[in-house]
């Protein structure tokens, strides 16, 4: 039994191996056939519309009609020069003869219609004796042939039915003597089918899902949101962008930027149901659909909980992260019917706008909104103008912010924070200014600007006897410019500014990203006498490896962890610790963005070397700043119990 078993399954196997190689032939003869009877039929078709055109043409002799005349030869022609090209020996010298008779058919009836243009009163005998033979020739030729071929196709259909039919015959009686082998083998087939089923939804599945958080991507996204406009009633799309994003990615590293994309993802899916889509666009960026939506109340109501999922702490690696999202959101027309694109950029326009104003949800507004990618564009190339020819009329200002020292109550130094006089926008702030000009290009140039006009206001300072030191921020990147610690020392030294008195001030999160080249480059400022700052304090993930690496001179800490510094708060732990690590460092410490006087008798209890903030004074322009500092020095002195002198400006 063994042995027969045996038998039968090699013969089987032989027998449907040799039954499947002869099917797949015939199957490839059939497919080739049909192709070839196919292209001749339309061949055969566009000939005939050939000689309807051409007699049209005679009765109504216009351009439209030539036109439909040429199209279809184009057509006759380009079929069979398809098949003169590719198909089978016969195929091919039939196609070559046919073609040769279309193209001068074509040229009896290109000489026809010129006669009939130019009323030569012989065109009818020239198509009766040359045109009208040509064609019946041609059409005679191309439906022999196209018959032809047809029946050749006729007949691989057959023949394929046929050798199917024997397959069919041989594997039932293969069944018949081995049910058990061939039952075996029909569950591995069904089985592999099954696979294939299973792999073709998992590779559509993929083409249309994002990879990393399993959400719809942006073709799947557009795809709903069409179907969506093509239905009635109104719908809300919503574009969010992570901010905070690039800090984590830069800082911890793109593993972590990835756990960030995966939660965030999540967190949104986990708010929006069906029939509302959430999608990833890409990057940092996601997308809500709502296909159906009672007004704008609902879907604010949304947008609102999915920002406040957003802004809740990302943990990672037993680490927080400040992450936030920005969400523009726009409604489709209520009585018309909406654009995809023009949705897109609408929301695009508001989710910009909520991340100038930092971040949560901004509807989108005709008035403020329209143009927003025109006015970026127009506001760096009249910022270009400013900076490339030097910015003649002082329309790049700086305003300046007392920093306090706690221990006494003087003002030693102040931060230079730009404002741009636009002449038609008016007052541009930085949150707006230097986003427009990173992305133009236009950081570094801006700082050595900046950094000009600080380092001659200091040098009068200083003239009018005031030592105290003046901190410029520098921007990301800025470090990796070659000539940048040169051009730092020679803007100084043109200003006649000692390098003790200028202070560069660098975000954590930008100190952490710099380049080996950069850390050099902040080095040699450092031994020429210039002064390094890490601002925004602990909202990076710098390590003490990292902070001792770098040669900074002073420790800001952000403004987020002085909301709530009582006993035993996180915030007063996290301020706590930064003083004592920046002290263990060696590092002079500087608690930015102090609001009220509780804080800042607080922060003076805990060891903080230095403040400024809005309860000391906002940031003024330099005329203003003598005031400013006499109101500082006046509140500090009540606050902590000093005495007051006069400030040295």
């Amino acid at each position: 039994m063994t042995a027969a078993l045996a038998v039968v399954l090699l013969a089987l196997a032989g027998y449907v191996l040799q039954g499947t190689i002869n099917t797949t032939r015939a199957t490839e003869m059939q497919s080739d056939a049909l192709t070839v009877d196919m292209k001749f039929t339309e061949a055969r078709i566009a000939v005939a519309m050939q000689e309807v055109n051409l007699r049209h043409y005679q009765v109504e002799p216009s351009v439209a009609v030539r036109e439909r005349f040429d199209r279809v030869a184009a057509e006759a022609e380009r079929n069979l020069a398809e098949i003169a090209g590719s198909s089978g020996e016969r195929a091919r010298e039939d196609a070559k003869r046919l073609l040769a008779g279309q193209i001068a058919y074509r040229e009896l009836a290109e000489d026809l219609i010129a006669r009939v243009a130019d009323s030569d009163p012989d065109f009818m005998s020239f198509d009766r004796l040359q045109v009208t033979p040509a064609f019946y020739s041609l059409q005679n030729d191309v439906d022999e042939v196209s018959r032809a071929y047809h029946e050749y196709a006729q007949q691989q259909v057959t023949a394929l039915g046929r050798q199917q039919g024997r397959l069919l015959v041989g594997t039932a009686m293969g069944f018949g003597v081995g049910l058990t082998l061939v039952a075996g083998i029909m569950r591995m087939v069904l089985g592999y089918q099954r696979r294939l089923v299973a792999q073709a939804a998992d590779s559509r599945h993929q083409a249309l899902h994002d990879a990393l958080t399993g959400l719809p991507n942006r073709a799947l996204f557009q795809r709903d949101l069409h179907k969506a406009l093509a239905r009635d009633g109104q719908i809300a799309l919503m574009i969010i962008d992570l901010d905070g994003f690039k800090a984590v990615n830069d800082t911890i590293g793109h593993h972590a930027g990835d756990q960030v994309l995966i939660e965030a993802g999540r967190r949104l899916a986990g708010h929006v149901h069906s029939p509302a889509v959430v999608a990833r666009l890409g990057g940092d960026e996601f997308a809500v659909l709502l296909p159906q939506v009672s007004g704008l109340s609902e879907a604010t109501m949304l947008a609102d909980r999915l920002v406040a999922e957003l802004n809740r702490d990302f943990v990672l690696d037993d680490r927080p992260a400040a992450i936030s999202g920005s969400l523009g959101l726009v409604l489709s027309p209520a009585n018309a019917p909406g654009d995809a694109d023009e949705l897109f950029r609408h929301a695009d326009s508001a989710m910009y706008r909520a991340k100038r104003h930092g971040g949560g949800v901004a509807v989108y507004d005709p008035g403020t909104d329209a143009d927003q990618p025109d006015d970026r564009l127009e506001l760096f190339a009249d910022l270009r103008v400013l900076v490339e020819t030097g910015d003649p009329e002082g329309r790049l200002e700086l305003h300046y912010q007392p920093q306090l020292r706690l221990r006494d109550g003087l003002v030693t130094g102040v931060e230079a924070l730009v404002r741009w006089q636009h002449p038609t926008r008016g007052l541009i702030m930085p949150e707006t200014l230097l986003p427009v000009a990173e992305r133009g290009g236009l950081a570094v140039a801006l700082t050595y600007h900046l950094l000009t006009v600080a380092a001659r206001q200091a040098a009068g300072w200083l003239a009018g006897g005031w030592q105290g030191r003046v901190s410029v921020n520098v921007p990301t990147g800025a470090l990796d410019d070659e000539s940048f610690a040169e051009n730092v020392l020679a803007t100084i030294g043109a200003a006649g500014l000692p390098p003790h008195m200028l202070r560069l001030e660098l975000t954590e999160t930008g100190i952490m990203a710099e380049s080996a080249t950069a850390v050099d480059t902040l080095r040699r400022i450092s031994r020429s006498g210039v002064t390094v700052s890490v601002d925004d304090f602990g909202t990076g993930f710098s390590s003490l490896v990292q902070l001792r690496d770098v040669p900074a001179d002073e420790l800001k800490i952000d403004r987020t962890f002085l909301g709530n510094l009582t006993p035993g708060t996180p915030d007063e732990v996290m301020v706590r610790t930064s003083i004592d690590l920046g002290h263990n460092l060696g590092l002079e410490v500087v608690a930015e963005g102090v609001e009220d006087v509780a804080t800042l008798i607080h922060l003076r209890d805990m060891g903080c070397d230095y403040a400024q903030g809005y309860a000391l004074a906002r940031p003024v322009p330099s005329s203003e700043l003598v005031g400013a500092c006499w109101v500082a020095e006046a509140t500090i002195a009540r606050t902590l119990g000093y005495a007051t002198s006069s400030p040295a400006l």
